[in-house]
């Protein structure tokens, strides 16, 4: 009695990952390798390495590595914008206390998530995809209801809104990129929240100045 044939070789399957999720799994690692590097030189092979699956399996999610860079400032956008919107609605109705707070969130957020604000603003972002457009504007409309609400209590000069956004938009940012550099690594927490409160009053102090006032004999 001839032996039975052997039995045709199993195609390859993927290891199992760590979530029993493969797009989060892949997101995750991607800022986990953006957070160790300090860049986002990774590949989706190496991703997909470190996760254990196939070099094949993140574009099951992901066209390219455009596409994975796309979604994380999405989320990460969306993220920045909650911690905002939340900053604002937890400082009461005091123009200064909002301002302060909303400031301060803006680089508490680029300290504890390192990663996702480098995504936001990197030139691997597919910036032309409507999700980022749509997350980039409701950001700004946060900040720009703010300098109209404002506006409308006289205590900004009036005009075009986006004129006072970008000076603030630029504070915002530029303490966030230094205080995730290290820049200020000197100085402890209450020292560091001393110093960018006391940068963004001196700004807002500025622009309530410039504000029209009563008129002087």
């Amino acid at each position: 009695m001839s032996r039975a044939s052997p039995a045709p070789a199993s195609r390859p399957v993927d290891r199992p990952y760590h979530h029993g999720d493969l797009r989060r799994a892949v997101l995750e690692e991607a800022l986990s390798l953006i957070e160790e590097q300090g860049n986002a030189s990774f590949t989706l092979r190496e991703v997909a390495r470190r996760i254990g699956v196939s070099h094949a399996a993140p574009y099951r999610h992901f066209a390219d590595k455009r596409a994975l860079m796309t979604e994380l400032a999405v989320q990460a956008s969306a993220a920045l914008g909650a911690r905002i919107s939340a900053a604002l609605e937890g400082a009461g109705g005091d123009l200064r206390a909002r301002f302060l707070a909303a400031g301060f969130a803006y680089v508490a957020f680029a300290l504890e998530h390192p990663a996702p604000f480098h995504v936001m603003y990197s030139g691997e972002v597919d910036v032309d995809d409507p999700r980022v457009a749509a997350a980039t504007s409701q950001n700004l409309g946060v900040l720009l209801g703010f300098i109209e609400e404002a506006q409308r209590a006289r205590a900004f000069p009036p005009g075009d809104p986006w004129a006072l956004a970008v000076p603030i938009w630029a504070m915002h940012h530029g303490l966030a990129t230094l205080a995730a550099s290290g820049a200020l690594a000197k100085a402890g927490p209450a020292a560091l929240r001393s110093l960018v409160d006391d940068a963004h009053a001196r700004l807002l102090d500025g622009l309530l100045l410039a504000a029209p006032g009563p008129s002087r004999a």
